[in-house]
């Protein structure tokens, strides 16, 4: 290293540092452990089903999750909530082609799919994350996604809207979401 080089590496480390702000500092990603709120219209296993992506979508957002009796620097809070808004029409299930001989043999029936529509109730399921610091419980982050399906249809099941819901509400991080991510 030349005497120049030196001389500049000792005035830099001498030289004040700007200091971070506390913000900036607390929306560095870092180890997280999950924590699904409890919500009696949302059962446990679904409750789980949320939480497990949450988990998988943080950990793609650099995180690292540890168990909830762990010293994580944050805890992600999980909650789901569930609202019926209305009805809708949605294709009901019909059986297949099939045929039936009779005891005779003269008796053949087919059962033909039809286009017939079920009303179903329209469910809005909403997914909300929040980090909160560790140390002193602060809140630092939000972020929040929320769909409609049908009820009863395979749209609408945990398994397939929480991977959704999580992915979307944790996109934005370390941005705040002023207002919940819409999706189809």
């Amino acid at each position: 290293m030349t005497a120049i080089a030196m001389i500049a590496t000792m005035l830099w480390a001498a030289a004040p540092q700007a200091a971070v702000p506390a913000e900036a500092e607390a929306l560095r990603p870092g180890t997280v452990a999950i924590e699904p709120l409890a919500d009696p219209a949302v059962p446990a296993a679904a409750r789980q089903t949320f939480a497990d992506a949450v988990e998988r979508a943080l950990s793609d957002a650099r995180f690292m999750a540890l168990p909830v009796t762990s010293r994580s620097r944050y805890i992600a809070r999980v909650k789901v909530t569930r609202t019926a808004r209305g009805a809708v029409t949605s294709k009901a299930k019909t059986p297949g082609p099939a045929a039936a001989v009779g005891n005779w043999g003269a008796a053949i029936g087919v059962s033909m799919p039809s286009n017939k529509q079920a009303l179903r109730g329209l469910i809005v399921t909403e997914l909300e994350v929040e980090l909160v610091l560790r140390d002193g419980m602060k809140p630092v982050w939000r972020g929040r996604a929320l769909t409609a399906q049908a009820e009863g249809t395979r749209a609408d099941a945990p398994a397939t809207l929480a991977p959704k819901l999580a992915s979307a509400a944790v996109r934005s991080f370390p941005a705040e979401q002023p207002e919940p991510v819409s999706i189809p």
